[in-house]
């Protein structure tokens, strides 16, 4: 944690840090306003699920909104921040329903709203490449709540992050397969909820006949079931959070 504090520490670095978009909003606009931040969020967001995110640039978002493209650059800086804006927008920062101080409860709970968020908005991913998504408001509520749910456990800042790290790591990686598995389908014309077993079929008949896997052929010849994502990634989190409580001693 140390390096963090030197990093945020004004007084250690060699010049001031350009403030951030979110910083800037904290600060009231004098005059008349055209646009919000909000609702530049909300166009990008939609032009994003509908078209993917490739389509979202400043000039088309810009005759979305029925304005100059000069106009948005007067409330973002770059591409950069206008995908800031909308990761943050689509971030689930309702409060917790589950009990606040049962810690897995909470941390199940951010990890199902995460993919349910990745599947809402399956253009995220590729987002998160771009932009420091876990330094965002919305982010930071979810990390708040999960620091509150380990107060009270016997854990240093660096071990309580490195829970909700592990958390974050699986969600996302779970989830960004689930979104790349659908749009795979889609792009081969099966719709995203298709069945992968048909599009794998060649692949796995040349596997089976091959003599190669025998293991592998061993369990699929002896049946499996349709994969149930949803299940799935519930048995991850939970596995996970079975681990993280033996290794911490929570």
């Amino acid at each position: 944690m140390a390096n963090i504090k030197k990093a945020c520490d004004p007084a250690e670095q060699d010049g001031a840090a350009q403030p951030s978009i979110w910083e800037r909003l904290d600060t009231p606009r004098g005059g008349r306003t055209t646009l919000t931040h909000e609702g530049i969020a909300e166009a990008a967001v939609a032009l994003a699920d509908a078209e993917g995110l490739e389509a979202v640039s400043m000039r088309k978002l810009a005759d979305r909104l029925g304005v100059a493209t000069m106009a948005l650059y007067r409330y973002v800086d770059s591409k950069d921040e206008l995908l800031e804006l909308m990761t943050d927008a689509v971030i689930d920062s309702t409060a917790v329903v589950a009990d606040p101080g049962d810690w897995r409860a909470v941390f199940r709970e951010v990890a199902l709203r995460r993919r349910e968020t990745a599947l809402a908005h399956p253009w995220l991913s590729a987002a998160q490449a771009h932009v420091p998504t876990t330094l965002t408001p919305s982010r930071n509520l979810a990390v708040e709540r999960m620091l509150g749910a380990l107060e009270a456990l016997p854990l240093t800042g660096d071990q309580k992050m490195q829970l909700i790290r592990a958390l974050d790591s699986y969600s996302r990686g779970a989830s960004d397969g689930e979104v790349y598995q659908r749009m795979m389908l889609e792009r081969r014309g099966f719709g995203y909820d298709g069945d992968i077993r048909i599009l794998l079929r060649s692949n796995m008949q040349w596997l089976l006949r091959s003599g190669r896997y025998p293991r592998f052929a061993k369990v699929v010849q002896d049946g499996l079931a349709p994969a149930d994502a949803a299940a799935e990634f519930d048995l991850g989190v939970e596995a996970l959070l079975d681990g993280l409580a033996v290794r911490f001693g929570i």
